[in-house]
């Protein structure tokens, strides 16, 4: 059994407040006697209840006490039957209807009224009782629901930026095998040396990709451009970023015709026409 479902279902309070059948409530003496959390839950609920009903009840009128006691002593003589409220004495036996207008002795409106205001106290508090327990669940389980839509969301998330990493890998991996592309390195020297980049281009289809994965960080406002050289005339291939975005090939502008590439640092967004002061790489494409 699911006690906690058990517990929130209902059935202890309808149990605490008589409106089980005999079915249901040997049903929860039988879980009672079972499961220790639904006795302590159904002992909570009736604390709970009994608290709620004698913080509402209604004291009795003033004497009362007094008035019984007197008709207990003498409830073998007629004095002590006097002594009862008239609503509560007993009609002689030989006592006849004296006319039409006759009619038994009976509950006074105003006993009849706090009897009645008793009975819809104890009713709207059964009811006010029901709906803050009701209520709370209801707070713990939109709350549990939202927690859960979040959680869905943010896998919904995780799960498409992981299909947009795979397919961005099945992209690289066709153009690694196309045969078609020819893959040049760029080398560094001087105060270079050692930084280098990789520049797969499709001289049929004219697409170019840089791998930047040797060359460190430039300064805030510049920006490293490759550039194709045919004939020693430089033409401008685009800007590539670095970091985080080196390991992937980055696509650059389309190259018509080259015969070697370089790459200089140039300001961000790049230049027109290269600063020969600032060449970092160089590489001829292998015929």
């Amino acid at each position: 059994m699911d006690v906690q479902r058990y517990i929130s279902s209902g059935i202890i309070e309808s149990y605490v407040v008589g409106l089980v059948s005999a079915t249901e409530a040997r049903e929860v003496e039988n879980a009672m006697a079972e499961f220790p959390e639904i006795k302590a839950a159904v002992e909570a609920c009736r604390q709970d209840m009994e608290r709620y009903v004698q913080l509402h009840s209604i004291p009795p009128p003033k004497g009362i006490r007094k008035r019984l006691l007197e008709v207990i002593e003498n409830e073998d003589s007629l004095e002590g039957e006097a002594l009862l409220p008239e609503e509560l004495r007993e009609p002689e036996p030989d006592e006849a209807p004296a006319g039409p207008g006759f009619s038994w002795p009976a509950i006074s409106p105003e006993r009849m009224l706090q009897f009645a205001l008793a009975l819809a106290i104890v009713l709207l508090g059964i009811s006010l009782f029901l709906n803050f327990r009701y209520a709370s669940r209801y707070k713990i389980y939109k709350q549990k629901y939202d927690e859960l839509v979040t959680v869905h969301q943010q896998a919904t998330a995780d799960n498409q930026l992981i299909q947009a990493k795979l397919q961005q890998a099945q992209g690289e991996l066709t153009l690694l095998k196309n045969p078609a592309f020819t893959w040049t390195r760029l080398n560094g020297s001087g105060k270079h040396a050692g930084q280098f980049i990789t520049v797969c281009w499709n001289p049929a289809s004219h697409e170019a990709f840089v791998l930047a994965q040797g060359l460190p960080e430039p300064a805030a406002g510049q920006q490293y451009q490759l550039w194709a050289l045919v004939n020693g005339k430089a033409v401008d291939a685009g800007v590539f970023e670095t970091g985080q975005l080196s390991s992937s090939p980055q696509k650059v502008k389309a190259i018509a015709a080259a015969q070697m590439f370089m790459v200089t640092l140039e300001k961000k967004g790049g230049n027109d026409t290269p600063s020969w002061n600032q060449v970092f790489l160089s590489g001829r494409i292998s015929s």
